[in-house]
């Protein structure tokens, strides 16, 4: 290698950076596919889930709905933060871990 930084003119040639490609020798073929103008569009026969990021339908405060593995619907706050109580023995008071776990939503409509 040698110790000259600068590099001559020639030395950086559009040929000298990339080989010539080979040159295509096939015409390039369109492909359509999809449905027929007089088609029907097909239905789904899923039914349509409900949104699950929204307000809560008594006031309105945004909510995380889902359901537990029993099958019980259920709305979370997601804007409280929660925390994991960690109180090791010994030790004159707990420490608070940030919790990823959302409280269930409590609007006083008297709904979850």
């Amino acid at each position: 290698m040698s110790d000259n930084f600068f590099l001559e003119p020639n030395e950086l040639e559009p040929d000298a950076l990339e080989p010539a490609r080979p040159e295509r020798r096939r015409p390039v073929r369109l492909v359509s596919t999809g449905l027929a103008d007089t088609a029907e569009v097909p239905r789904s026969t899923r039914a349509e889930a409900p949104p699950c990021y929204g307000p809560c339908e008594a006031c309105g405060a945004s909510v995380l709905t889902g359901k537990t593995p029993a099958g019980v619907r259920l709305a979370l706050d997601t804007q409280h933060a929660t925390y994991t109580v960690v109180w090791p023995a010994g030790t004159p008071e707990p420490v608070l871990h940030h919790s990823r776990a959302y409280p269930v939503h409590q609007c006083g409509s008297g709904r979850q």
